[in-house]
């Protein structure tokens, strides 16, 4: 006997170990912070923004710093040009030519030249990206924190599904005691336990439920292995957490929320295009230097005895495109990007200030039903535990215990539902908060 308790205890201690290898188990901070790291939208926004950082330095490369190519060309005449002087042919040129060029221009940000305009375009993109990382964020936090609470609350769902279990099992074995004693009729006997295996698929359904739940958790996690998980948690609820009045949230949120700080950004770069299109009306002037290195030297002297022979140049240039037609057709196209612009931050505060109402009325109804469901639930326990005793003292009919039962099972249901809807809506709220 003290060996096969042995054994159990060794069994129970290893398959304990083997779970947790094989089971991640989380917290929503966890959660949180894992699809920070393996979200793969996240991470692709992140790529983006560090993109967008390498062509804010490529532009202020392109436009601060001086152009500079160097090129090398090596030319061999197999046939020389001639030219006949008084009958006599005269060969031109050389057998070899080697030049060398380097060039050096810069633009000077004058008229024209929109070189500060190009370096604003390319930081008010990175700024998009940036803001943008922050929104793919809120997105994740509020899908993952909603997968969450969708275990939580299907984990509960089990648990009062096995409680219904218990509770008609229990009435099931007064009620056969009953029936044995000659007290309770057969139909009785047969209701209860008719109720019992009724309940059973229900908790089947529920623990199924469960584990499609952990999958859209993990996936939103962006756990790409095959192990499992499960989380740790309740589904609380804070009746003294305070949001603020309705007009200040639709304010902030319909101002500073993250889309209308990426069109505001969106607006300037276009404004931007507007001023380089204008500026392709002017001249676009610039500096530029030339050193060159040039050897031309026949068969009979050696590549090191090359006479190369240097020059310098220096200038100012310009260039100046005069289609001014086709000039005026970009920068009208410029100028309605800009009131499109203006246009969808308009609609974006409008649609904004709806989403923000209709999850702060969603909030509120949450926790209407979960004050009301409170008392309800406490009322419906008392009815259940009446009814228990009144049956075994003969005073009810097993129907009776049968509809206690099945009304505590849906007000616990209730209440929980009106919890994850509230933390669901609060969410939401964040979201749009960037909390």
């Amino acid at each position: 006997m003290n060996k096969l308790i042995a054994a159990l205890i060794l069994f129970t201690v290893f398959a304990s170990a083997v779970y947790s290898q094989s089971t991640r188990t989380l917290t929503l901070y966890d959660a949180i912070n894992l699809a920070k790291r393996n979200n793969s939208d996240y991470v692709i926004a992140k790529l983006d923004k560090m993109k967008a950082d390498k062509q804010v330095s490529e532009v202020y490369s392109e436009n601060l710093v001086p152009s500079l190519t160097l090129s090398s060309r090596y030319a061999r005449s197999f046939r020389k040009q001639t030219i006949n002087i008084f009958g006599q042919n005269y060969e031109i040129g050389s057998d070899n030519s080697i030049t060398t060029t380097l060039d050096v221009s810069e633009p000077i940000p004058f008229l024209g030249t929109p070189v500060f305009n190009g370096i604003r375009i390319a930081e008010y993109y990175s700024r998009i990206q940036d803001e943008n990382v922050k929104s793919v964020e809120a997105r994740i936090k509020t899908d993952v924190k909603k997968s969450f609470y969708n275990v939580l609350l299907l984990k509960e769902v089990i648990k009062l599904n096995q409680q219904s279990i218990d509770n008609a099992s229990e009435n099931l074995r007064v009620v056969e005691a009953r029936y044995k004693a000659g007290v309770a009729l057969e139909y009785d006997y047969i209701r209860a336990k008719v109720k019992v295996e009724t309940l059973k698929p229900q908790l089947t359904q529920s623990q199924n439920n469960l584990e499609i739940a952990k999958k859209f958790l993990k996936n939103n996690i962006g756990l790409k292995d095959g192990g499992d998980i499960d989380v740790i948690g309740d589904l609380g609820y804070d009746s003294t957490e305070v949001w603020g009045s309705t007009d200040e949230l639709i304010k902030k949120i319909s101002e500073n929320n993250v889309a209308i700080r990426q069109l505001k950004l969106s607006k300037k770069i276009n404004e931007q295009l507007v001023d380089v299109d204008y500026a392709n009306y002017l001249p676009k002037f610039y500096v530029f230097g030339q050193w060159q290195s040039q050897a031309n030297e026949n068969d009979g002297r050696s590549l090191t005895g090359y006479r190369f022979y240097n020059s310098i140049v220096a200038g100012i240039g310009v260039n100046w495109s005069l289609n001014l037609f086709k000039n005026s057709y970009k920068e009208d196209q410029s100028l309605i990007e800009v009131k499109k612009t203006e246009e969808t931050i308009i609609k974006t505060r409008e649609l904004l200030k709806t989403q923000t109402q209709s999850v702060i009325l969603k909030i509120e109804d949450a926790k209407n039903r979960i004050r009301s469901q409170e008392e309800i639930v406490n009322t419906a326990q008392r009815g259940y535990d009446l009814a228990n005793i009144s049956y075994k003292s003969g005073v009810l009919n097993q129907i009776d215990v049968v509809d206690a039962e099945l009304a505590l099972s849906q007000v616990k249901l209730a209440y929980i539902q009106a919890i994850y809807d509230y933390l669901n809506a609060r969410s939401e709220l964040e979201q749009l908060l960037e909390k």
